[in-house]
C-alpha cells in the first residue's frame, strides 16, 4: 500500500483529500503546515506528497526546496495544490522540483489521475533503475569472475564452482580431480612481444580442450590463472585411470600445432594432478599440490602428466629448507672439499686431482652436490659458491705444494651459469692471483651445456682463459650436447669421458667401439683423455691397452678429504 502525505492548512480541504485517497486504498498522513509536513516527510518518507503552496510557518515552495536538498526525501514525487493559475507561479514550482500541479477547486478524478500518473512514471523510473542495477551487477559479476583478456573464468569463479560441487562428490565416494596445465611457449618471440597474442592462444587452447567433451563430457570447468596456467575441474570419478586417460587426451590434443593470428604455434604441456578429497579438502591446497607436482617434475622433458603424492611434498619442502640454509652455509663453514686423484695410466702416478664440493648440513647430514648444485644455480648462489670452491681449492693445494706433495694440476668444475657471467674470466684470474696460485696448474672443467650458448662468446672466453695460462677441459663428454667439432674448434687440454662409457667397457663391444673412436680422434687432435668412473681392474686394463692417458675412479681412490689426500700422496 502506497503512503501519501497531505499538507494543507485548510482543515476541510485536507479532510476531503484524505477521504478520497482512503477510498482509493491509499494510506494517508496529514499535516497542517509546511514545518509539520517537513518533519513527517523526513520521519515516514512517504511514496508521494500532495502540498498546498500558501501555508503558514513554511510555504510549499520553501518546503520542496528543503526536501530536495535531503537525500532521503529528494526523489519523493511532489504535487502542488494551488488557487494561483498564473504561469510564473507554475514555473517557479516546477523549477523547485514539483512533478505536477492541481488548480483549486479540482475534482476527485483529477486528483486520482494525477496521482496515478505520477506513480506510473515513478514505477517506470524505478524499473529503469532496477534494470540498470541488474546490468551493473551482471557486469561486476563478470568482471570479478572472468579474466579480462582471455575471457575465461578466473580462480575466484573456480573456487565458487568447486565449493558448490565438492560435497556431491564426497557424498558419492568419488574423486573431484583438479588438473593444473603448465604451457611452455616462451620460445616464440611473437608471444613475448605481444601479450595480447598470448591471451588469444589461451582462448584457443581452452576451445580445443572443450572439444574433448564431445560426445562424453568429462571436463567440467576451465579456468585461467594469473600464473599463465589453466586449471581444469573434471566431473566426479571413481577410478583414477579415467583421470589418467583424460590427461593423456589433453596432452595429445595440445601436441598438435595451434593456428593463432595466421601463425602456427607449437606448445609443450605438462599436467599436475591433485584430487579432492584424498589430497586436500580445499581448492587452494589442491592448486598448491598440483603446482608442487609440476615443480617436482619440471626437469622431466617428456611433458607428461603426474599425480601428486605426499612424497613429492616432502621433497619440495626439503628443497625449500635446503634453499634457505644454502644461503648461510658458507658463513657457517658447512662446505668442504674432497679431491679425487687422476692417475697416469702408464706410470701410475698422480697427475691431477678434481676438487669436489660436499655440504655437511648440521641436521640433514652429508648432502650430495647432485641435490644442492641445481638449487644453487636456480637461486644464483652458484656464483659465491663457485668462487668459494676455487679459492679454497687453491689455498689447500698451495699448502700441499709447500710440502712438496702436489706438483700436479687442480681441476675445478664450473657451471654453465658461472661461465656465462660477463666478468667470469676476470673473477677467476683475480682469485688465483690473490692466492698466488700457478695458473698453469689450474684446469676448469666445463660441461657440454656451455656449448649451447653463443659459440663465438664461448670461444672468446676459452681463449681469454688460455691467455692467462688456465686450461679448460670438457666434462662428462658424450652425455650432453656432444659434437666432435668442439674438439677441433676449441683449445681443450683434456676430454673427460663420462663414466657411462667406462662401466663394463671390457665386456660391451659397442662401448669399446665408441671409446676407441673418441680416443683416436682426441690423440690426432692432441687432446688428452681422462676416463672417469673406472672401478674394476678389467676396466683399467682395457683403458691402458687402448692408450687412455689418465684414469680417475674408485679403482684408485674415492674422493678424499684434504687430510686423507695428503696420506694418499705420502703413500705413493
Amino acid at each position: 500500500m502506497s503512503t501519501i502525505l497531505i499538507i494543507e492548512d485548510e482543515p476541510q480541504i485536507r479532510k476531503n483529500i484524505q477521504q478520497i485517497l482512503d477510498l482509493e486504498g491509499f494510506s494517508t498522513i496529514t499535516a497542517e503546515d509546511g514545518l509539520e509536513g517537513l518533519h513527517l516527510a523526513e520521519k515516514h518518507q512517504p511514496d508521494m506528497i500532495i502540498c498546498d503552496i500558501m501555508m503558514p510557518n513554511l510555504d510549499g515552495h520553501g518546503l520542496i526546496e528543503l526536501l530536495r536538498q535531503k537525500p532521503l526525501t529528494a526523489n519523493i514525487p511532489f504535487i502542488f495544490l494551488t488557487a494561483k493559475a498564473e504561469n510564473h507561479d507554475l514555473r517557479e514550482g516546477m523549477e523547485l522540483g514539483a512533478d505536477d500541479y492541481l488548480i483549486k477547486p479540482f475534482k476527485s478524478d483529477q486528483l486520482i489521475r494525477a496521482i496515478c500518473t505520477r506513480f506510473k512514471k515513478r514505477q517506470a523510473l524505478t524499473q529503469r533503475y532496477k534494470t540498470q542495477i541488474e546490468q551493473m551487477e551482471s557486469e561486476i559479476y563478470h568482471l570479478v569472475r572472468y579474466d579480462s583478456l582471455t575471457g575465461l573464468p578466473n580462480q575466484l569463479f573456480l573456487e565458487e564452482y568447486f565449493n558448490q560441487n565438492r560435497l556431491q562428490a564426497y557424498n558419492q565416494g568419488q574423486f573431484l580431480p583438479l588438473l593444473l596445465i603448465d604451457i611452455d611457449f616462451a620460445c616464440h618471440t611473437q608471444l613475448l612481444l605481444k601479450p595480447s597474442f598470448k591471451h588469444l592462444l589461451f582462448k584457443d587452447i581452452a576451445a580445443r580442450l572443450n572439444e574433448l567433451n564431445s560426445p562424453n563430457p568429462i571436463i567440467d570447468f576451465i579456468c585461467y590463472l594469473q600464473t599463465d596456467q589453466l586449471a581444469l575441474l573434471l566431473k566426479p570419478v571413481q577410478d583414477s585411470q579415467v583421470i589418467a586417460d583424460i590427461a593423456q587426451q589433453i596432452l595429445a590434443s595440445l601436441s598438435k600445432p595451434l593456428i593463432v593470428d595466421k601463425q602456427e604455434i607449437v606448445i609443450q604441456t605438462t599436467i599436475g594432478i591433485a584430487c579432492y578429497p584424498n589430497d586436500s579438502l580445499q581448492l587452494g591446497e589442491l592448486l598448491t599440490h598440483a603446482e608442487v607436482t609440476l615443480e617436482h617434475y619440471k626437469l622431466d622433458t617428456t611433458h607428461s602428466y603426474h599425480f601428486y603424492n605426499q612424497k613429492i611434498l616432502d621433497v619440495v619442502f626439503r628443497k625449500l629448507i635446503l634453499e634457505s640454509d644454502l644461503l648461510q652455509a658458507i658463513e657457517k663453514n658447512e662446505f668442504l672439499l674432497h679431491y679425487q686423484p687422476q692417475i697416469n695410466a702408464q706410470t701410475g702416478k698422480v697427475v691431477g686431482v678434481e676438487a669436489l664440493i660436499r655440504w655437511q648440513h648440521p641436521e640433514c647430514g652429508m648432502i650430495s652436490p647432485a641435490e644442492f648444485i641445481p638449487i644453487a644455480e636456480q637461486t644464483g648462489f652458484i656464483m659465491p659458491l663457485g668462487e668459494w670452491v676455487l679459492r679454497r681449492a687453491c689455498q689447500q693445494l698451495k699448502k700441499l705444494q709447500a710440502e712438496r706433495l702436489a706438483n700436479f694440476k687442480l681441476a675445478v668444475n664450473i657451471s654453465a651459469y658461472q661461465f656465462t657471467q660477463e666478468n667470469f674470466v676476470q673473477h677467476v684470474n683475480d682469485i688465483i692471483a690473490s692466492e698466488n696460485f700457478d695458473p698453469d696448474l689450474l684446469e676448469l672443467e666445463l660441461t657440454e651445456t656451455v656449448f649451447i650458448q653463443d659459440i663465438e662468446l664461448v670461444k672468446n672466453k676459452i681463449n681469454e682463459l688460455k691467455n692467462y695460462g688456465i686450461k679448460v677441459s670438457i666434462d662428462d663428454f658424450g652425455t650432453g650436447y656432444s659434437s666432435f667439432k668442439y674438439l677441433h674448434e676449441f683449445s681443450f687440454s683434456h676430454l673427460k669421458i663420462d663414466r657411462y662409457f667406462i662401466s663394463n667397457v671390457d665386456k660391451i663391444e659397442s662401448k669399446q667401439s665408441i671409446l676407441k673412436s673418441i680416443i683416436q680422434l682426441a690423440n690426432t687432435l692432441r687432446v688428452d683423455i681422462i676416463a672417469e668412473g673406472a672401478e674394476t681392474n678389467e676396466e683399467v686394463n682395457w683403458l691402458k691397452q687402448n692408450n687412455c692417458d689418465v684414469i680417475q675412479g674408485y679403482f684408485f681412490s674415492r674422493p678424499l678429504s684434504i687430510e686423507d689426500l695428503k696420506v694418499f700422496l705420502l703413500a705413493q
